[in-house]
């Protein structure tokens, strides 16, 4: 029986640039918090090892302090870790793997698998690791284990990082892996890394044991595939293999025996949600809901959310968006985008607030310009028009 946890791509040290300094901080210092929810579930489901299958670094360069955290932490799980490079972290001379204390192995319980050769964990069961030797390759990792050689009985486990090749316009420098590459290399299990969301995969026979985790903490906005964190992946930007789906994730997997079915149970570790969010608004109501709405979610600590807004709505309702940029503050990172509301004063209230000197001279000027056929000039034109709205309520009230 194998029982064990099958994790990757955690890119720890992930390359942030469109954050600020302390959101980027604590988004950094998520995947640690996630991190040590792995250790947890090891402790808890008491699984044999666990499986890192690539990227548990975001680059082969990552800082020293990064890199020996990391190697504390995982020593420090209750039963062995084996670790894959993968194409963000390769098996790079000078790289993460070449330095201190990476290079002084064994550790206590990590294992880093850095050949391609079979390693036995126990009576019974083997590992058939792919390490990755460089960001971009035309062959497949998995196909040296087709020269390992077969014990009867023994639980064969692979381990790789790549593209399974699940259609024919996949990059072809992406590590490619055949679609089939469990039933012909004749593995009980495949675990894989390099893909962002869950996914698991039926060989001929229709069992499943080919999988990838995901990630094990989020790492962009849902809704949104622009990588407006400033990360991008080396296997190609814009990807959707490299979207994941808003959850962190780790899969537990128990093998009874050989040629068994695997059993594939995902669990959550990730730490912070993060959520982008598009409201279209036409009315006070809409907005009052809204801030009741976003101020009033569980666990607004651990929430990053973009929210983006649409519509129109008069201005009195309009100056209500100062409290839903309040509640916002409340939230790990709550960023709001007003560039597609549009502001709807009615005459009557212009009129009025404006009175016959110069500000109802100014309001002329900005309705004629609100009527700009040009889109930058009627948005500028009616956040004018609000600020005169403001001025006005405050000189008469």
């Amino acid at each position: 029986m194998a029982s064990f946890l099958h994790a990757a791509d955690l890119h720890l040290g992930m390359r942030i640039t469109r954050f600020d300094p302390h959101t980027t901080g604590k988004v950094r210092e998520a995947r640690f918090t996630a991190l040590d929810n792995i250790l947890k579930k090891t402790r808890d489901l008491r699984v044999d090892f666990v499986v890192i299958a690539g990227d548990l670094f975001d680059d082969a360069a990552v800082d020293n302090l990064t890199a020996r955290r990391a190697y504390e932490i995982l020593d420090s799980f209750p039963v062995p870790v084996y670790i894959l490079p993968g194409n963000h972290d390769p098996l790079l001379s000078g790289g993460v793997w070449d330095r201190p204390p990476w290079n002084q192995q064994p550790g206590k319980h990590i294992r880093l698998l850095n050949k391609r050769e079979p390693v036995e964990v126990g009576p019974g069961l083997l590992l058939l690791p792919c390490p990755v030797l460089r960001k971009t390759c035309m062959d497949d990792p998995t196909a040296w284990i087709l020269n390992a050689s077969e014990t009867n009985g023994t639980i064969r486990l692979g381990i790789a990082h790549g593209s399974l090749k699940t259609r024919d316009d996949l990059p072809l420098d992406d590590h490619l892996i055949a679609r089939y590459a469990a039933t012909e290399q004749n593995l009980d299990y495949l675990a894989l890394g390099h893909w962002h969301s869950r996914q698991v995969f039926a060989d001929p026979d229709g069992v499943e044991r080919t999988a990838y985790p995901g990630v094990h903490e989020p790492m962009r906005f849902q809704g949104n595939g622009d990588g407006q964190t400033g990360w991008i992946p080396y296997g190609g930007a814009g990807r959707k293999e490299f979207l994941d789906d808003g959850r962190g994730e780790v899969l537990h997997v128990r093998i009874p025996n050989a040629k068994a079915v695997p059993q594939i149970t995902a669990l959550e570790v990730g730490h912070f949600t993060w959520l982008e969010e598009t409201r279209a608004l036409a009315s006070r109501e809409d907005l009052e809901a809204l801030i009741q709405e976003v101020a009033t979610r569980e666990g607004l600590e651990r929430r990053l959310l973009q929210l983006n807004l649409s519509g129109v709505l008069d201005a009195e309702s309009t100056m209500r968006l100062e409290e839903l940029r309040e509640v916002l503050k409340r939230y790990q990172l709550g960023a709001l985008d007003e560039t597609n509301l549009h502001l709807k004063p009615t005459e009557e209230e212009m009129r009025e607030i404006a009175g016959q000197g110069v500000l109802s001279r100014v309001l002329e000027r900005l309705q004629n310009e609100g009527a700009s056929s040009e889109p930058a000039v009627r948005q500028v034109a009616e956040r004018a028009t609000l600020l005169l709205y403001q001025i006005a309520r405050g000189v008469k009230g």
